[in-house]
């Protein structure tokens, strides 16, 4: 193994979420970095998510992970599954313990960069 210095937009495996269902607002673009098939990681998994003004992700969780956020650009609200709101802004740190449901949205007016590391690895969501 070797040390890897990575470009989100070009060295990733990037998908889009949530076009299944667009009217519900969840779409958003993902670029997977820190993988095992992209760098060969053995206990986080780490990317970028961007979201356009309006959009946020499902509610979801991370079963057996722990998540870190780094808002790099734009503003926004974590959700948890019991209604409860916190507002972060660009360079705010987000820890999401193992399990908790929530959702990030863009309530904001330009886009948000979301930085997300998860230990050990878990899945994205599927929508």
């Amino acid at each position: 193994m070797e040390i890897k210095v990575l470009d989100p937009f070009k060295d990733s495996n990037p998908s889009w979420l949530g076009l299944e269902d667009p009217d519900k607002n969840m779409v958003r673009k993902v670029f997977q970095l820190i993988t095992p098939d992209n760098v060969g990681s053995k206990h986080m998994m780490a990317g970028l998510t961007v979201f356009e003004p309006g959009e946020a992700s499902s509610l979801h969780n991370h079963d057996n992970s722990e998540e870190l956020n780094v808002v790099i650009k734009g503003s926004g609200e974590v959700v948890d599954d019991r209604g409860n709101k916190r507002s972060f802004k660009e360079n705010d740190y987000m820890f999401i313990p193992e399990g908790e449901f929530h959702q990030h949205v863009n309530n904001g007016d330009e886009p948000l960069w979301l930085l997300w590391c998860y230990s050990p690895q878990g899945q994205l969501p599927k929508d």
